[in-house]
């Protein structure tokens, strides 16, 4: 059973006071090497486009504040940002701020609409007689702790049902390929029409401000059809065994499914001659809602922003921007649909915590993919060297799907190996659209387990990706292999303090890292989850090779 039952929706609206506190709550430290941070402000603005893709309002705005904050206060600060890499990486950044800066703005008013109509809706229920009425200790009290940080969390305040990814993970994988396949259908045409990168980030969230209520509510009720008829798959063949032992069907559903043996979605702990309950429902029914989701009348937005964008953040505008800005920041109530017509879809709840609290979210990592990557590494392996590739994925319905093994250009050794020409990796990452969630190494003359370089490598990645996991494979061992993160506390915070230099050198903390994979980490392997290798090697002789269903 998988650590979270369903538990419907989370509590309430976050303010935009309360998503600004928490997009403010993280650590920027200086021993971090400048290129990290810059590989970590390009997948946080890539994360924020992908929930704004999704119309998940809060986690964008959180995302986009972050960014913002990174971006002008603090990797100019950096010691290494004086170097002239570094100073052509900072004015690129700067040149695209600004469509950041005016989506802040544009999401701003709603999150507020958004509050101002919870408020409104509580106050109305405190007229209410007081016996029908709990207080809020009483409430508190009987909230499970996942629900107490569900409404509290950005990304899951969004969404009308939360889903255990552990309990769905067949669904969750057939969602994503979906939502994979529509993007990279998005992003072909754009290539094909020769916009720029800039051009095509713009046309992608265009029309979002004026369609939103009428997406949300198509792709909800597209989800919810494949939601369906999972279900009812599930049930047909649960119901054609019954003249099988009990033992058949509990050994079946302890093995990986596979596309010709089985329907894609397994449901669990349904009893066969039961009905299914677990009925998708509208965010809200009365005695005359109809069965389906009615969609609000689309509205005319007007763009009533100025050319020139002002940053929504406290410290005064840097002065590589224009100084006449308005005194405060546009007001676009009257053109944004009413929040409470509006048709939320699925997110998938955190897969664990961290050990300060932090939820994590499920990571569905390709079941084949550590063997092809070995297959890659056979010949640095044959003669003793390391050899690493990087984990690249995208963000869909708030868990995160690997779909592509990265082999970047690197410099190998018999205990380290270590990637080179850094912006061809970022280049990829944003033509593709692609997140880097982690990464993958051999050790082909030791065990498995992660080195001191393999930590600070990783703190590298994990410092504002949570998530992120390194996989050690160990051919000549056993264990063979391992899937990692750093604890937080106390490994994480521990390692971004260290500044030895050596490459191997101890640490006086134990319990560094720990084990990711479920359970009773947050990793899920699913051989139904499609992958692609990308050798960018100079002189490579392939390019992308599907894996599809290896």
């Amino acid at each position: 059973m998988a650590p979270f039952a369903d538990e419907g929706g989370p509590g309430r609206p976050l303010s935009v006071k309360e998503i600004s506190a928490r997009a403010e709550d993280f650590e920027w430290n200086v021993n971090i090497p400048f290129k990290h941070w810059l590989r970590t402000s390009q997948l946080i603005q890539q994360q924020a486009d992908m929930y704004l893709r999704e119309y998940n309002f809060p986690q964008a705005y959180l995302l986009y504040l972050r960014y913002s904050t990174l971006v002008v206060d603090l990797l100019k600060t950096h010691p290494e940002a004086k170097t002239p890499e570094a100073k052509k990486a900072l004015q690129n950044k700067f040149l695209t701020i600004d469509v950041v800066f005016k989506r802040l703005e544009n999401i701003k008013p709603i999150l507020e609409r958004q509050y101002e109509d919870w408020e409104e809706s509580q106050a109305k229920k405190k007229k209410k007689p007081n016996h029908d009425r709990k207080s809020s200790t009483e409430v508190s009290s009987e909230l499970s702790a996942y629900q107490q940080h569900a409404s509290k969390d950005p990304a899951l305040s969004n969404a009308s049902r939360l889903l255990d990814a552990g309990e769905h993970q067949d669904f969750a994988v057939e969602l994503a390929q979906r939502e994979i396949q529509r993007r990279d259908a998005d992003r072909r045409a754009t290539q094909k029409n020769g916009e720029t990168r800039r051009e095509q980030q713009q046309r992608r969230t265009a029309g979002i401000w004026d369609t939103w209520t009428q997406d949300i509510a198509d792709k909800q009720a597209e989800d919810e059809e494949v939601f369906r008829k999972q279900m009812e798959s599930t049930r047909r063949t649960l119901d054609q065994d019954t003249d099988s032992p009990p033992s058949d069907l509990r050994h079946a559903t302890d093995r990986p499914l596979k596309p010709h043996s089985m329907p894609s979605y397994s449901y669990p702990k349904i009893a066969r001659s039961v009905p299914i309950d677990y009925i998708p429902q509208p965010l809200r029914s009365d005695e005359n809602t109809p069965s389906q989701p009615t969609l609000p009348p689309k509205q005319e937005v007007v763009d009533h922003s100025p050319l020139a964008p002002k940053r929504p953040a406290k410290t005064p505008y840097p002065h590589e921007f224009p100084h006449e800005l308005p005194s405060r920041p546009p007001k676009l109530h009257d053109s944004v649909p009413e929040p409470q017509k509006k048709q939320q879809g699925v997110a998938f709840k955190p897969a664990a915590y961290l050990e300060n609290g932090e939820p994590i979210r499920p990571v569905f990592l390709p079941g084949q993919l550590r063997r092809r990557f070995l297959e890659l590494a056979s010949e640095n392996t044959k003669r003793g060297l390391e050899m690493c590739g990087i984990l690249c994925g995208t963000a869909v319905n708030n868990a995160l799907f690997i779909r592509c093994l990265l082999i970047p250009e690197q410099k190998c050794t018999s205990d380290t190996c270590e990637t080179e020409n850094e912006a061809t990796i970022l280049d990829y990452c944003i033509e593709e659209d692609l997140l880097m969630l982690g990464w993958i190494h051999t050790h082909p003359t030791q065990t498995c387990f992660m080195s001191s370089r393999d930590l600070h490598t990783q703190s590298g990645y994990q410092v504002m990706l949570p998530e992120s996991i390194a996989i050690v494979c160990a051919p000549k061992f056993e264990p063979s292999y391992g899937i990692f993160r750093l604890t937080n506390p106390p490994g994480l915070p521990h390692i971004l303090s260290c500044t030895q230099s050596s490459t191997f050198h101890a640490h006086s903390v134990d319990n560094l890292y720990t084990g990711a994979e479920h359970p009773p980490g947050h990793v899920y392997e699913h051989n139904n989850l499609d992958f692609y290798v990308q050798d960018i090697r100079p002189g490579a002789r392939n390019g992308a090779v599907s894996n599809k269903n290896c």
